[in-house]
């Protein structure tokens, strides 16, 4: 599977979206035949050979949309939804079906969307998450980087990881079922910072406790950085950055806080209104946005993080000045 191939049908994929988008979004099966079985056979997954791939495996536990194989066992359980289709809702679920199976991974995809998990990884489920990416990203190519994730040699190797820069596909005389080498999880290549690495702190590890004081300073993947007033700060300006940028667009919204009881809580939408039709109490106008800043400042750090993941980036390129 030569890279440009993959970055060719990702971005076929992106024109096929918004040509059929309302279609799309009125049937499940209509997204698994044009997006989601496409990518998984250029990922080197055979959609025709019930050996590699078995649509509708079910057991007495429960049933996915497709079980990704190796040698007749699932290695992947893999949930569909029809596009634009929330996916919180199946991951719970999921998850549980791969542990009672015996299965290490979950992925569920819209066929635009994408996210990846590690079942039997004993943390909180937001933690289990190996990978997310969309594919209609700004960029194809950090999506095509990130799709890697779900090459089945790697995956049947149990080397899930994004894929680096540079990748290259299997020589012609070798099979699809050769081990390939690790590969080491990338994101763009960004710029680093003029100032000392060490006086700053990755949001991606970044905890603060309450009480504790505020960082300083915020500074971003492209090197630049704001002072820090209020921990609020960090919320609004990490989605000034995203949107600047055009990596946060309309079409994320709504984007909702991390755990069960805050997915009806949103962060950040295009009407500044929970899912429930509550007023956000604190609403932060940012262009066609509303981001909701009423919250604690931990828990302003841990919805920046929140937000920066929804939109496929890396929090570890996000770093603050502590004091």
């Amino acid at each position: 599977m030569p890279l440009e191939n993959l970055l060719t049908l990702i971005k076929k994929l992106r024109e096929r979206i918004d040509a059929h988008g309302d279609a799309l979004r009125q049937s499940e099966a209509l997204t698994r035949y044009a997006l989601i079985d496409p990518l998984l056979r250029e990922l080197g997954w055979d959609t025709e050979d019930p050996d590699v791939v078995m649509p509708e495996y079910s057991s007495g536990s429960g049933r996915v949309d497709y079980a990704l194989c190796k040698n007749g066992k699932s290695v992947i359980m893999l949930e569909a939804k029809k596009l634009d289709t929330p996916l919180n809702d199946a991951i719970g679920q999921g998850i549980q079906y791969c542990l009672v199976e015996g299965t290490e991974y979950f992925a569920v995809t819209d066929g635009r969307r994408w996210e990846i998990y590690e079942t039997h990884k004993p943390v909180p489920i937001d933690d289990k998450r190996i990978v997310q990416f969309d594919l209609k990203d700004p960029s194809a190519a950090d999506a095509c980087l990130k799709a890697l994730a779900l090459w089945r040699p790697s995956v049947i190797s149990g080397q899930i990881a994004v894929g680096g820069t540079p990748v290259i596909g299997l020589p012609d005389n070798q099979t699809r079922t050769t081990d390939p080498q690790p590969v080491e999880e990338s994101t763009v290549q960004l710029t680093e910072p003029d100032q000392d690495d060490a006086e700053w702190t990755q949001l991606s590890v970044f905890v603060p406790q309450t009480g504790d004081p505020k960082p300083t300073e915020i500074l971003f993947p492209d090197n630049t950085s704001v002072p820090i007033k209020t921990w609020k700060v960090i919320m609004v300006e990490v989605a000034k950055w995203l949107i600047n940028k055009n990596i946060l667009t309309k079409d994320h919204c709504p984007i909702s806080g991390s755990g069960t009881r805050s997915v009806k809580r949103y962060l950040i939408s295009t009407d500044p209104a929970h899912s429930t039709g509550t007023p956000f109490k604190a609403p932060y106008p940012i262009d066609s946005f509303h981001l909701e800043t009423n919250y604690s400042g931990p828990n302003c750090v841990e919805n920046a993080r929140t937000i920066i993941q929804h939109v496929g980036q890396d929090p570890a390129q996000f770093k603050v000045r502590l004091p």
